[in-house]
């Protein structure tokens, strides 16, 4: 046994285990579109007091809105699994494998893209429209039983509003996801220049204290002064042993906790 099959043992082992979990993933992913619209719909169309009770369709807004929260955090985990599948295939040089070689959405019907995410916020985004349009209807509702309002047709206008007011919240948070993307990456690869782009040496005792200021002065990564300079000196002497991007990224990796891989691969521009 030669010193490489180890590690080779090792990547296998964990390859076979990231699909596993990449597995779990899609099926979660699965059965939420399923039974989420299947139980909007049911819920909208048999339940007779949703028009009367204001605070039932309200209950299901919320709770579409932390299932959809739920799905975009499940998204993170299967970037990073696909991503660090890739990175295990080309480890096991492995030719034409399934997440190195995946495709990019290359198709698209107009200025349409065919991918998997925006068709699946859409059906959160439609979900919580549908109940949003329920709640507003429950509590004008009640207001005519009050006697609040007379049953005037302009407040018709307020309940077709909350639909659109969801959507348009739907595709302002896109925005704002594509922005925070953009801005982390850019934050990421300063960071990486300061550890690995510089060609000056620096000492020990004033690199650190830089990069924990630079980290802790960017309100993006969430990490303030007191945690990134117990993480950084924690963390500097496997960085300073070796000072090249794989160290850097691991450094960085156990200081904003963000994976090590994509750290790597936003700095060089592999993916």
């Amino acid at each position: 046994m030669t010193g490489d099959d180890p590690k080779k043992e090792i990547a296998l082992a964990e390859y076979k285990e990231v699909l596993t979990q990449f597995r779990k993933l899609t099926d979660i992913r699965f059965k939420l579109l399923t039974y989420l619209p299947l139980g909007t719909v049911a819920g909208a169309v048999l339940t007779n007091e949703m028009v009367k009770q204001p605070a039932i369709p309200a209950f299901a807004f919320v709770v579409t809105l932390c299932i959809a929260t739920y799905n975009k955090r499940n998204d993170q985990h299967y970037d990073e699994l696909v991503s660090r599948a890739a990175e295990l295939e080309r480890e096991l040089q492995i030719e034409h494998a399934s997440f190195s070689d995946r495709p990019k959405p290359w198709l698209k019907y107009g200025p349409v893209p065919v991918e998997h995410r925006w068709p699946i916020g859409l059906i959160y985004a439609a979900a919580a429209s549908l109940w949003a349009y329920l709640c507003t209807a429950a509590l004008l509702q009640t207001a005519y039983t009050a006697v609040l309002f007379k049953n005037h047709p302009r407040l018709m206008w307020v309940q077709l509003a909350a639909p659109a007011v969801v959507l348009a919240c739907w595709q302002g948070l896109h925005f704002m996801e594509n922005a925070r993307s953009k801005r982390q990456r850019e934050v990421v690869t300063s960071l990486m220049g300061q550890l690995v782009g510089s060609r000056v040496v620096v000492t020990m005792a004033s690199q650190p204290r830089e990069l924990v200021e630079s980290i802790a002065a960017q309100r993006i990564l969430g990490v303030g002064t007191v945690k990134a300079e117990r993480r950084v000196y924690y963390h500097w002497q496997g960085y300073e042993q070796k000072r090249d991007s794989r160290a850097a990224s691991a450094l960085l990796s156990a200081v904003i906790d963000l994976p090590a891989r994509w750290i790597e691969d936003v700095w060089s521009g592999r993916r």
